[in-house]
């Protein structure tokens, strides 16, 4: 039996230790061995964070035979139609699970790669808390508002984490974010209060339920587009993007990792909870044909942009970018009643865990080459003799991208493209085809000038073992889940067949 405090330990643990690291790394700022003992706390962290989620899970499982939808309301008398919510059911299960392992392999490289002697690391780090705690939040919602509040807690934060080296750059990608966020905000707020309007509720059922009765959806579709409108801009969809390349670049690669691999994947799972689960094709509003116009623009904008780069880490940033697209295709494809309705759902889920570890590989290990004064494509000559392990690992990141068999990459991919083929959008499919051969053409040619070309300098370069343990442990992760994708798809099956118990 799922209880409200089964959904909270998680996200009390780690809001708890974000106020706690800051004093516990000022002692462990004089002390010797800083990074051990820095590593050692954040691995306590995670360790409990992560026995409570899975707590959370068995307690799920043990009744989601008969209970899919688990409804945890907080109401206050009164105000019924305001209160907080929590909804657990296997998407919110599978999406706390990957956010709190892959937000631990971020956080303990981003301890070892950051300078413990540095003055704001330890607010830096409790930030990266706060936001895997706001993240947790999010996926657990069952209402608009406790949504939009832990989301919105979520996405502001991050700016803290691209302006952490406060050099003219990041300020003004910074400055540019919050401007976004703050316009996507006031949006989603104006769509909400429509919604409200409408339905005299924020609550997910009651609001699905009261728009499937409307009898005028005018009004509803103004609140869907100022809604649609708001995310879209914190998903980096085309043509909202613009704040997201700079951001990814300018921001230590730490940063990058964690905002491409949770914030940004993140942004997936509110656009499929709030279409899916409440605006439905069948019933209220066809928004179909509009999110896969976004998701051609999105794949054919971010792979072209990214062709013509030569800085490494803004080429991954329009990656991002595309990866979006690629998303939105799953998406595109959920259709009630259409054979896609379980393999869109399928695909979705499986790209946000595929996305955000190829993501968060890539970005890692840029990083660790970057350190080394390797920054653009000129740079990058030879630089897989140079530092090999470190550019292997980036060369596996790189084929996942470019859907190369048998890596995990290629299942997500696959799994996007025959959902969008069985949703009868065969044209969105070839788009989709062609702009990932175009992105495996200027990701070999990456590829090449690391092996191909001949570095001006062939002296070696010793690399971190310890650095290195959690970027082969992502490596790992897009092979076996590549050659054994049964293990995410028996948590993901499940989600889609639940759609048919929506009430």
């Amino acid at each position: 039996m799922v209880q409200v405090l089964d959904v909270v330990l998680p996200i009390l643990t780690l809001v708890i230790a974000a106020l706690l690291t800051i004093p516990i790394y000022r002692v462990i700022r004089k002390r010797n061995r800083k990074t051990a003992l820095a590593f050692s706390w954040f691995l306590t962290i995670f360790i409990i964070a992560g026995a409570f989620v899975a707590n959370l899970a068995l307690q799920y499982y043990s009744v989601s035979a008969t209970e899919p939808f688990v409804n945890l309301s907080l109401n206050a008398p009164g105000f019924e139609a305001v209160s907080s919510a929590f909804m657990i059911d296997t998407i919110s299960v599978f999406m706390a699970i990957a956010i709190t392992s892959v937000g631990a392999i971020i956080t303990l490289y981003s301890v070892l790669y950051v300078n413990s002697a540095e003055r704001p690391t330890e607010r830096y780090f409790a930030v990266m808390l706060l936001l895997i705690a706001s993240l947790l939040g999010a996926v657990s919602s069952g209402d608009l508002l406790t949504l939009f509040i832990f989301w919105e807690a979520a996405a502001a934060g991050a700016a803290f984490l691209i302006l952490f080296r406060k050099n003219i750059k990041s300020i003004h990608s910074t400055i540019k974010y919050l401007v976004m966020i703050i316009i996507a905000s006031a949006f989603v707020v104006f769509g909400l209060s429509l919604v409200y309007g409408l339905t005299g509720s924020l609550n997910f059922w009651d609001v699905r339920n009261a728009l499937l009765t409307l009898s005028d959806n005018r009004l509803l579709i103004v609140a869907f587009i100022f809604i649609a409108a708001g995310y879209a801009i914190e998903s980096a969809i085309v043509p909202f993007h613009f704040w997201l390349p700079d951001a990814y670049t300018d921001a230590p690669s730490t940063s990058s990792a964690f905002l491409s691999a949770l914030i940004d994947q993140g942004s997936y799972y509110v656009l499929l909870r709030v279409l899916v689960y409440i605006i439905t094709p069948a019933g209220a509003l066809d928004w179909t044909l509009m999110i896969a116009i976004m998701s051609a623009l999105t794949m054919i904008i971010g792979n072209l942009f990214a062709l013509v780069q030569t800085n490494i880490k803004r080429m991954i940033a329009y990656i991002c970018v595309a990866d979006v697209g690629y998303n939105l295709v799953a998406m595109a494809s959920i259709i009630p009643g259409a054979a896609s309705l379980s393999l869109g759902l399928e695909g979705n889920l499986y790209f946000f865990l595929m996305g955000g570890i190829n993501t968060a590989l890539a970005f890692m290990a840029i990083g660790i080459i970057n350190r080394h004064g390797f920054k653009t494509l000129e740079d990058f000559s030879g630089v897989g003799k140079k530092i090999p392990y470190t550019s292997l690992a980036l060369v596996i990141a790189a084929f996942s991208f470019a859907g190369v068999p048998p890596l995990a990459g290629f299942t997500a991919k696959l799994l996007v493209f025959t959902a969008a083929i069985q949703a009868n959008m065969n044209w969105l499919a070839v788009i989709g085809v062609l702009t990932s051969v175009l992105q495996t053409a200027y990701l070999f040619r990456l590829v090449n000038y690391m092996y191909g070309k001949k570095a001006k300098d062939e002296t070696s370069i010793k690399e971190s073992k310890m650095l290195l343990a959690p970027i082969f442990i992502l490596v790992a992760a897009i092979i076996l889940l590549g050659l054994f994708p049964g293990v995410v798809f028996d948590l993901i099956e499940a989600a889609a067949h639940q759609l048919a118990f929506i009430p």
